[in-house]
């Protein structure tokens, strides 16, 4: 979790690990030629390999048609996986809001472990990435909001905003809600092109 901001306002983005797991079971289960989403996020970073689940023909068809109901479950609703904070996360038969999607939970349990270590490898590039520009990143979105003060000519309104990121391979994002927007970790580490995305993002909050 990183932030940025002032005793009026605040940026805080995190590597959305829940949501992160859906799509690494989506590749590695080899659903997503037959899934869609939305917002319909495309290739993942670190790439993932497609598993081996072809014993399970019955399970994967009924999949198809059950991830997307997790996939908006995560962007949506409450909390119901596993927190940023945990290194692991539990098994996904205690994942709320799995109860009633039995093929997508038994396919979570496979690969829950093996997407908690392709989302810690991806947070590392992201670290990796920054220490590259200087590790500067909550400095150049507190100029980027000082930015609006100047050319409003006043302090920005109080305002909240979350960065959700995502291990995507294009520079991407979208906006939620007023609120909170997902970020691709490639777009992240383009301060430029994130900040002209985040744009009317912040006029509309300042």
């Amino acid at each position: 979790m990183r932030t940025a901001g002032s005793m009026s306002w605040q940026i805080r983005e995190n590597l959305d690990r829940h949501l992160a797991t859906a799509l690494y079971v989506r590749d590695a289960a080899g659903l997503r030629p037959f899934v869609v989403g939305e917002p319909d996020v495309g290739d993942l970073w670190p790439e993932v390999t497609v598993g081996a689940d072809a014993d399970a023909a019955a399970e994967l068809s009924r999949a198809v048609s059950e991830w997307p109901q997790w996939w908006a479950r995560a962007l949506h609703g409450p909390p119901v996986g596993p927190s940023d904070a945990e290194p692991l996360p539990p098994g996904p038969p205690d994942w709320r809001g799995l109860e009633d999607l039995p093929a997508v939970r038994a396919l979570a349990e496979r690969h829950h472990r093996d997407a908690a270590r392709w989302v810690d490898a991806a947070r590392a590039e992201v670290q990796v990435g920054r220490l590259a520009r200087g590790g500067r990143d909550p400095l150049h979105l507190t100029h980027f909001v000082n930015g609006f003060e100047q050319r409003l000519g006043r302090p920005v309104r109080p305002f909240a905003l979350h960065l959700r990121l995502l291990p995507l391979a294009e520079p991407v994002g979208w906006v939620l809600d007023g609120q909170q927007v997902l970020v691709s970790t490639r777009l992240l580490l383009d301060p430029g092109a994130v900040e002209r995305f985040l744009d009317p993002v912040v006029a509309a909050l300042a």
